[in-house]
């Protein structure tokens, strides 16, 4: 039952950006990967705030499918 490979992370929304990640941009989108960054801070494009249009706060690990603001990675297949 086992196929090798991997379960791949969970999408995070496409408006999450990051300052104190190593290797990320400015302005690049955030992966679900960054939430282990301890010193890295995160906001929400469509707000400029530490808490996104729903009024939780912002972070990869929270920033899935499951919020009603969600959207997804504009490279994402699925």
């Amino acid at each position: 039952m086992d196929s090798g490979s991997e379960p791949k992370p969970p999408r995070v929304c496409r408006r999450v950006r990051s300052k104190g990640e190593p290797g990320v941009q400015y302005d690049d989108a955030v992966g679900w990967e960054v939430g282990f960054v301890s010193t890295a801070t995160f906001w929400c494009v469509a707000t400029g705030e530490s808490v996104g249009p729903d009024d939780d706060l912002v972070h990869p690990h929270a920033c899935g499918e499951g919020r009603v603001c969600f959207r997804a990675p504009v490279d994402d297949a699925g």
